[in-house]
């Protein structure tokens, strides 16, 4: 039995019978940098700084990462590696090369796919590849993104290249895909995008800072976009999500959020606690060498993990809290993955949607 499973049956247990502790993390989420090359509007460090703004100051370097990494392995063999922008880093190579000579289970990249097709390593040593895709209109998109013209064909450009290699390199790609009030439309496109790619993706309601973007919450061109993704995942397709979270970001259901079912690391080696939408810290992982020691510290200054009101509704914490609170909603997914088998993407495009129209990508120019 994998660390993640073992660890998973301890917080249900714990949860059970009520003595619940916040160590034995289901998995890691590192941040390598802050840096990043594009500036998009929805993102910050968790202080409300856009990483473009970011610097590398106080960012470990190689070796530091790869101690820190250490740490975490002993705990979980689950990693997800993000930032700001993973590609940033000149020594991306080696420290994705070390996670595999830690035998981590599974490793998962987010990017932005802006320059995915300089780091072959990416497509080399990870396990699921998750790039960040929200409008497939380019004038949206640049704006959307703070980049240059020409940035989403850039990108496109590297996702299908990424769809090409999954099955040479073993590697699943998804979408992230971030839900605004002012992209809902475009969100179908992307939809249909995946869908013609036979790409999975996961749906993310914008949260500013803790709370959903004003303007999704009882917003029926929102309630059914997400209606089209239940749908989706109940006919099989392959949305990364729980159905009791992508039923719950509809009406942004109540939750009892578990936050440190997810240690969550900061560029300098602080572990986040309680969490990154705190923004608040416990010890560093680089000095103390042991996580729990790095929690006890967290909780020293902080308290224990806070009952919080009604709000950060993003995946990672919503998905891993139920899980854990209702360990029937996993015996529920394996249902839809049984689905999974006889799904065809083809039927479920919008007729005459920009995801199927879209140009050549060997037309596309990089």
């Amino acid at each position: 039995m994998f660390q993640l499973e073992r660890n998973f049956i301890r917080h249900m247990v714990e949860w059970k019978v009520g003595a619940y502790s916040p160590y034995h993390p289901l998995c890691a989420y590192v941040y390598f940098t802050f840096r990043c090359n594009l500036a998009c509007v929805y993102c910050n460090d968790g202080s409300g700084k856009k990483y473009s703004e970011c610097g590398n100051e106080g960012e470990l370097d190689t070796e530091q990462w790869l101690q820190v990494l250490k740490v975490l392995r002993k705990e979980t063999d689950v990693l997800i590696i993000t930032g700001g922008e993973p590609t940033c880093r000149k020594d991306l190579k080696e420290l994705l090369q070390g996670c595999r000579e830690l035998n981590f289970s599974k490793v998962c990249l987010l990017t932005n796919a802006l320059t995915l097709d300089k780091h072959p390593e990416v497509f080399e040593y990870s396990d699921l590849i998750m790039i960040s895709l929200d409008t497939l209109d380019e004038q949206k998109a640049d704006k959307m993104m703070g980049g240059k013209p020409g940035t989403l064909k850039r990108i496109l450009a590297n996702i299908e290249l990424a769809a090409s290699l999954q099955q040479k390199h073993s590697f699943k790609l998804y979408f992230n895909i971030c839900i605004t009030p002012d992209n809902i439309p475009d969100v179908h496109d992307v939809l249909d995008y995946a869908l013609k790619l036979n790409i999975g993706f996961t749906p993310l309601p914008e949260v500013v800072a803790i709370y959903p973007r004003e303007g999704l919450k009882d917003n029926p061109a929102y309630e059914e976009l997400i209606d089209r993704v239940i749908s989706l995942k109940q006919n099989g397709c392959d949305v990364l999500g729980t159905m009791a979270y992508v039923g719950g970001i509809k009406h942004f259901d109540n939750y009892r959020c578990l936050p440190t079912l997810l240690a969550r690391v900061w560029p300098n080696g602080d572990l986040c606690y309680p969490c990154q939408k705190l923004h608040k810290v416990g010890g560093n992982l680089l000095e103390l060498g042991d996580l729990s020691l790095a929690i006890d510290e967290g909780i020293r200054k902080h308290g224990d993990i806070p009952d919080c009101d009604n709000r950060c509704h993003v995946g990672c914490y919503m998905d891993f809290s139920q899980a854990v609170q209702q360990p029937s909603i996993l015996l529920r997914e394996g249902w839809y993955n049984l689905k999974k088998l006889t799904f065809q993407p083809d039927r479920h495009i919008r007729k005459g949607s920009k995801g199927k129209e879209r140009e050549d990508p060997a037309q596309v120019r990089v």
